[in-house]
């Protein structure tokens, strides 16, 4: 077995979604000749708001051994930026806050002993000097990990590949919002740090193609695409009894750039035409910036059939996706190239997928590859498109879909897509 690190903020028993990719693999990467250590910070399950990562949790390190790989579990201390998140960040005492993230962005060009990482790199540098690792693959974000790459290199000869989940400083996502002088420069900054820091890595790895190729052209460094993909349990999921309404569901956080507009239009549409659907905002609630976005685009005639609930242990959050009578996806704006990390927990679970928006790009189409996909770019379009689903549901057409998608999707299993690690590794 070839030793591996695997540095991540993100990991079981963390049930948030970044937590899944790094868990999975370090969970079955001996099936491939590799037997990795995990280094991460202290986690609880109980993770029901943003605010809750951001606690303090944790006395020593815990080390936990499996016959696949091994976990060192970091105490976890909030640094100077996720302290100020705790006490200003989502008060009107929020400039506070930006304050302390521009100290923060500043510090971070020396040391990262004022951050919440501040404890990992003298941790590896000490559990270097007793086991030899072949390689370390660091999965951001916080991207600020990608440092602790750089310093490995630098000071230990340490080869080491960058896992970006999502793209750093080119992420079209963060250059969206509105900015300002201080967000301007504090990209500007971080767009330094990433071309430095990854700049020491031998390779990068991303999620989509469109991910990789940005990445690998701003860093200068051959670039790996390893999609998300889905756990192969989720094909022989025990079903569960369907919502008596017909319920749509839209699973994990909103973002800013995506347009609520056409799916609560195809709504009122359906209210006005005496065929209501019902509306589950699934865990969008762990945002409370959307959860106020959605509720205050709500008129009062269609309020009753939109519910919006904080963040689900996955368990529970599975039993609420199989109840339901088909999914909800939404484009990011006119951004390309994002293959939202619910789609292919979607694709496995077999059922309709909404598509409205429609990105016109890697969403459609591998919701068209799978049969699952129902895209539409207006009101009208989503309200058909759900009445087209429930005639399938009345024709007893549903699980002849699912079947058809399972043909379509394997290549998308979580597993399939880490076998490309070896060559990432140079096996």
């Amino acid at each position: 077995m070839r030793k591996l690190l695997l540095i991540s903020n993100y990991f079981s028993p963390c049930t948030l979604t970044p937590s899944q990719r790094i868990t999975f693999w370090a969970r079955n990467m001996h099936r491939l000749g590799y037997y990795p250590t995990v280094i991460t910070r202290d986690w609880t399950s109980e993770t029901r708001s943003h605010q809750d990562t951001k606690r303090p949790l944790g006395d020593k390190v815990r080390h936990e051994v499996f016959d696949t790989h091994e976990v060192y579990y970091l105490p976890f201390r909030p640094g100077i930026l996720d302290r100020a998140y705790l006490a200003f960040g989502e008060s009107a005492l929020r400039p506070l806050f930006l304050v302390v993230k521009l100290l923060d962005v500043f510090l971070a060009r020396f040391t990262l002993k004022f951050s919440s990482f501040s404890n990992f790199l003298p941790f590896i540098n000490e559990l270097l000097k007793k086991q030899r690792f072949e390689s370390a693959i660091i999965s951001g974000e916080p991207f600020y990990l990608f440092r602790i790459g750089y310093s490995l290199k630098e000071k230990l000869g340490l080869k080491w590949i960058a896992d970006y989940r999502d793209d750093w400083s080119t992420n079209e996502l963060q250059m969206e919002r509105s900015g300002g002088v201080v967000r301007k420069w504090i990209a500007k900054v971080e767009s330094d740090y990433e071309k430095k820091w990854v700049g020491s890595a031998d390779s990068i790895i991303s999620v989509s193609q469109v991910y990789t190729d940005r990445i690998a052209r701003f860093i200068g460094k051959k670039g790996y695409t390893i999609e998300n993909g889905f756990e192969d349990e989720l094909l022989s999921i025990p079903s569960q009894t369907l919502f008596q309404e017909f319920t749509l569901i839209y699973s994990g956080v909103l973002y800013p750039s995506q347009d609520l507009s056409y799916i609560l239009g195809a709504l009122q549409l359906a209210v006005n035409a005496s065929a209501p659907f019902h509306l589950l905002f699934l865990g969008a609630g762990y945002d409370q910036k959307e959860r106020r976005r959605i509720e205050d685009l709500l008129p009062a005639d269609i309020k009753p059939y939109v519910k919006v609930t904080d963040r689900l242990p996955r368990k529970e959050a599975l039993v609420e996706l199989q109840k339901a009578h088909a999914f909800l996806a939404m484009a990011y704006g006119s951004m390309k190239g994002i293959p939202s990390s619910k789609l292919y927990e979607y694709m496995a679970l077999g059922k309709p997928v909404v598509l409205c928006p429609s990105d016109a790009d890697i969403m459609e189409k591998m919701l068209t590859e799978a049969g699952l996909g129902f895209a539409a770019n207006s009101a009208e379009e989503c309200f058909e498109q759900i009445q087209n689903i429930r005639a399938l549901y009345q024709k007893d057409q549903i699980l002849e879909l699912k079947e058809y998608s399972k043909q379509k999707i394997a290549k998308y299993s979580r597993f399939s897509q880490l076998q490309q690690i070896k060559e990432v590794l140079g096996d």
